[in-house]
């Protein structure tokens, strides 16, 4: 006797995150997907990507989608109930009262970020969460981030007293995270094409509280690891900034498709230029440790839109860097220099860590370079980030199927990430 598959409906993609959920193959998963939208052109990027997916030569998928197309795709969705779990991506402004209206309607939630982008919704996610618990329903946030094995990686040598020492209290900051996004990239070979929303900060949300809230969780998940954060007692704000991109129009046309700035974006349009906050800083206190975040927009900020992203975690004895640009091929590596030991020392040390370490990164080797050491991380370990969307989703399976529990932290943490980067939002704006 075989259980019965779990069931995954689409409502409204407007994102193509809701696509890479149905990257891979997912077992105990239903092929047949429902899905629920207005017909627009964001559904039909959806069902190309997803139609490439089934289509590929190489481990091809075989989902089924049934199509329910017209308004008030909530509405429909909550009568007909054809499944049991809801994917959310896209449409952030109204996010948090769609979680919380199939939450209140007895689904359990897979989202996307940002749940909230305003400070003024912050009390809708505090109720989402508290229904989830009332309800014994799985809420989830699709922190990818989590899965890089540099990040992990960082995670494990940044929490090693005999690498780093004490983490810093005084001068530079514990931690800083910074991250630049392209507008225009590639998406599984494709060019991307953004929609209008995307860029109307009202709808989408600057910088910080849309991709920032990655950089906000990894800095409590690295520094903090198992241990929950209370955004009211925890957490002290000191100060955030903003500013602009400024894309001309042949800039937005390849980020778009569009021929010309649509209406809806006329308060950001002057002549021939669109303004499009997207920048975004924020610094702030975790129990005493200063953390800064930089997170921002380019047009392009690698070859093909590829990311460019920087961690430094600093401890009186090391500082460990991820850095991925140009001096690494826009390739994620990682980098451990001493501060206060010797480069023989920390090579100890650092070998003694990798060697314990071995159980969980197979094959991990380290590499001296003058005046720091680069660990040496197998592809078989680089999993990518389109990748971790099957990760994350089979990891909410797991908790939909009762095999493991959610961890008691992931509640306080949910609360305090949401805090800072819509918090940070608006002192950045110096809104009262």
């Amino acid at each position: 006797m075989t259980n019965k598959p779990n069931t995954f409906v689409q409502l409204d993609p407007g994102h193509f995150h809701s696509a890479l959920i149905l990257k891979e193959p997912l077992e105990g998963v239903s092929p047949t997907i429902h899905i629920y939208s207005e017909l627009d052109q964001l559904l039909l990027n959806h069902l190309n990507l997803v139609s490439g997916f089934n289509q590929r030569a190489e481990n091809p998928t075989n989902w089924r989608l049934e199509v329910h197309t017209g308004p008030d795709s909530l509405s429909r969705l909550s009568k007909e109930k054809t499944g049991e779990a809801v994917i959310i991506a896209g449409h952030n402004r109204n996010k948090i009262k769609t979680i919380l209206a199939c939450l209140e309607n007895g689904f359990h939630v897979l989202a996307d970020k940002p749940w909230v982008i305003e400070a003024g919704d912050f009390p809708l996610l505090k109720k989402a969460l508290k229904v989830a618990q009332k309800k014994n329903l799985v809420v989830m946030d699709i922190m990818t981030e989590r899965f890089e094995v540099v990040s992990r990686l960082q995670r494990e040598l940044g929490n090693s007293p005999e690498i780093m020492g004490p983490l810093l209290r005084t001068g530079k900051p514990a931690l800083s995270l910074r991250s630049s996004h392209s507008l225009c990239k590639k998406v599984n070979g494709l060019q991307l094409r953004r929609p209008v929303s995307f860029f109307d900060i009202s709808q989408q949300g600057e910088g910080l509280a849309d991709v920032g809230i990655h950089l906000v969780d990894l800095s409590m998940w690295m520094l903090f690891p198992d241990k929950g954060i209370s955004h009211e007692n925890d957490v002290r704000i000191k100060s955030a900034t903003r500013w602009p991109t400024i894309l001309d129009l042949s800039q937005f046309q390849a980020a778009t498709g569009l021929e010309k700035y649509p209406t809806s974006l006329d308060e950001y349009v002057e002549g021939d230029c669109l303004t499009y906050f997207g920048n975004n800083t924020v610094d702030f206190e975790i129990n005493g440790l200063s953390i800064h975040v930089d997170t921002r927009w380019d047009f392009m900020a690698g070859p093909d839109g590829l990311d460019t992203y920087s961690a430094i975690t600093r401890g009186e004895k090391a500082r460990i860097e991820i850095r991925q640009n140009e001096s690494t091929n826009f390739v994620a590596e990682i980098f451990v220099k001493p501060v206060a030991s010797s480069m023989d020392d920390l090579h100890a040390r650092l070998e003694s860590k990798i060697m314990e370490l071995g159980k969980s990164f197979e094959s991990l080797g380290l590499i001296r370079l003058g005046e720091e050491f680069q660990l040496s991380i197998p592809k078989k370990l680089r999993t990518g980030h389109e990748s971790h969307f099957g990760m994350i989703t089979r990891q909410f399976l797991s908790h939909l199927r009762k095999e493991t529990p959610i961890p008691d932290w992931e509640f306080d943490n949910h609360l305090s990430r949401y805090f800072i980067t819509v918090e940070g939002v608006k002192m950045a704006r110096g809104d009262s």
